[in-house]
């Protein structure tokens, strides 16, 4: 004997509940601007950190912040949304199946999920904090897919978030498949409001570590570029009145003729960044291991002219 949903639209009863939960995270603009916000700032951080300099000292706005962060964050919301249009598919699949499945497998199959729900939450939980020692069945599960005990592991917001709308999802289902006993079922609803607030908390905790681990690895990744292709990168000519005492490996410096405006040429700078009203360039041999440093020139000085060339 089956056990059919208790209305026409029980099918997407579960599921419904579920996109209307993630239109309430993810569709204010604010909560949008926040996670590109966040990209940016971590991104342009970890990059610029690579080469020593502090991002509070070159001053961008917000605008470069959002920016930096359309492109790389592309491919991590292109998952997002092929990761929801398989939910979607697995939720009618698994509707169906279950409509024609007796009430012991309706049981098992929810109780199934609610158990996954809740070992994906403690691990992305646990993995927030970096302790996996202390749970060794967990560490053995989660070394045997080569991951390491590191909050900067995307697996672990991955888990934490996921966790939490499969918790919310198995939740809504048994009760819509009557798969526990009425009075829980009537302690669930009673707790609706309070149990989405909680999970809609969990899924922008998980947006915004996902977004920082995933930042971070982008602003290396951008770093790891800039320095094996400085070669290739343009020129920064430098033109002065007085010596500068620019150095580092592959610069030069060309006295020029008394009839010029200026009296010094250096080359071999690559550009890393001009905002704040400064250059920030590059010796052309810079690398993070033999002491070379970022130099630093101001825009709007008349004894002192940046010229780019490719």
């Amino acid at each position: 004997m089956t056990t059919k949903a208790t209305d026409p639209s029980a099918d997407d009863r579960g599921l419904g509940p579920l996109i209307q939960l993630a239109g309430q995270v993810l569709a204010p603009a604010g909560v949008l601007t926040a996670v590109l916000y966040h990209f940016g700032y971590v991104r342009e951080k970890e990059r610029l950190a690579y080469f020593g300099v502090d991002l509070g000292s070159v001053g961008l706005s917000t605008t470069d912040y959002l920016l930096s962060s359309a492109g790389p964050l592309f491919s991590l919301l292109a998952t997002v949304v092929v990761i929801g249009v398989a939910a979607v598919i697995a939720h009618h699949l698994l509707s169906y199946l279950l409509s024609r499945a007796n009430h012991r497998w309706q049981q098992i199959t929810w109780v199934a999920l609610s158990a996954i729900a809740l070992v994906l939450l403690a691990v992305g939980s646990i993995g927030m904090h970096c302790s996996l020692d202390a749970l060794a069945l967990v560490w053995l599960a989660v070394s045997a897919f080569g991951l390491r005990c590191s909050s900067d592991a995307l697996i672990f917001p991955v888990m934490l978030g996921g966790g939490a709308l499969l918790l919310e999802y198995a939740t809504e289902n048994a009760r819509t498949y009557k798969v526990v006993p009425e009075q829980l079922s009537t302690g669930l609803a009673a707790a609706r409001i309070l149990r989405r607030a909680l999970v809609v908390s969990l899924v922008l905790i998980a947006a915004f570590w996902a977004t920082d681990v995933k930042a971070k690895q982008s602003g290396l990744d951008a770093a790891y570029a800039i320095e094996s292709a400085l070669p290739f990168l343009p020129q920064a000519i430098v033109y002065s009145r007085d010596r500068l005492y620019i150095s580092g490996h592959g610069v030069g410096m060309t006295p020029l003729s008394d009839s010029n405006a200026f009296a010094f040429r250096y080359n071999g700078l690559r550009l890393l960044k001009h905002a704040g009203g400064r250059w920030f360039l590059l010796p052309v041999g810079w690398r993070r291991d033999n002491g070379a440093t970022v130099k630093l020139l101001p825009d709007s000085r008349n004894d002192i002219r940046v010229e780019l060339a490719p």
